[in-house]
């Protein structure tokens, strides 16, 4: 008696609060077959896939060029304009990277001597595109085509950076330090990296000089290959 007092006093007292009071059914007991039974699958969530991840230094689709621009000047270029020849060399390019529809792959492979035709003629950009594209697989082996090809490849740069171009310096200072293309020549290599450092606006101290050379140099052949490097730049408008 006195707990069900108890517990309607506590019934009144949460009506007196303003609360209300719902009675919740006891579960239904869990039979053995209701336990036993295979649980649904939960439900998978959904996300977007993500974007597929492209692969490094892969080039981006090229749109074939104008056909007009590239007949034209395709057409320039077999009749010796070496200009025209490296602009063709350029749009055939990014169709060696990217399939262009309606280039035939014998015009792709042209290219090249398109390029080499331009270097020969002086044409700067040539100059050094024709170094940065290497010899071809006729050319890679050792032998007299090799060193044909880089004796081009030293004597372009050389003209490049006779125009001016710090890229072809920069290439340079490398070339020599590392004695690629050619034997090793630091004064060489402290000359063009001087060059290149005027015209780019940031000049080469003779600490960082040093650092970069792969053997030392006396003072006295430092100095004189700077001199030599600032000639070179001081040329340049």
């Amino acid at each position: 008696m006195k707990a069900w007092l108890g517990g309607l006093g506590a019934v009144g007292l949460l009506a007196a609060l303003g609360l209300v009071v719902v009675a919740v059914p006891p579960e239904p007991p869990v039979t053995e077959a209701a336990a036993t039974a295979p649980r649904p699958a939960a439900l998978a969530l959904r996300l977007p896939p993500a974007a597929p991840v492209p692969p490094r230094r892969r080039p981006d689709a090229v749109p074939a060029p104008p056909p007009s621009e590239l007949d034209r000047l395709v057409a320039a270029a077999r009749q010796g304009d070496r200009r025209a020849g490296y602009e063709a060399y350029r749009l055939l390019s990014a169709c060696a990277e990217e399939a262009c529809p309606g280039v035939p792959l014998s015009l792709v492979n042209e290219r090249l001597r398109f390029l080499a035709d331009a270097a020969r003629a002086g044409v700067a950009g040539a100059q050094i595109d024709f170094y940065l594209e290497g010899p071809d697989a006729q050319q890679a082996g050792e032998g007299d085509a090799l060193l044909a090809w880089r004796q081009q490849a030293l004597d372009g740069l050389k003209a490049a950076a006779a125009q001016c171009e710090p890229f072809a310096m920069g290439q340079l200072a490398t070339l020599f330090d590392a004695g690629e293309l050619t034997s090793r020549d630091a004064a060489a290599a402290v000359a063009y990296a001087v060059a290149e450092g005027q015209l780019r606006r940031r000049p080469a101290s003779d600490a960082s000089l040093r650092d970069r050379l792969g053997e030392p140099i006396s003072d006295a052949a430092l100095a004189a290959a700077r001199q030599q490097g600032m000639s070179l730049a001081a040329a340049c408008p």
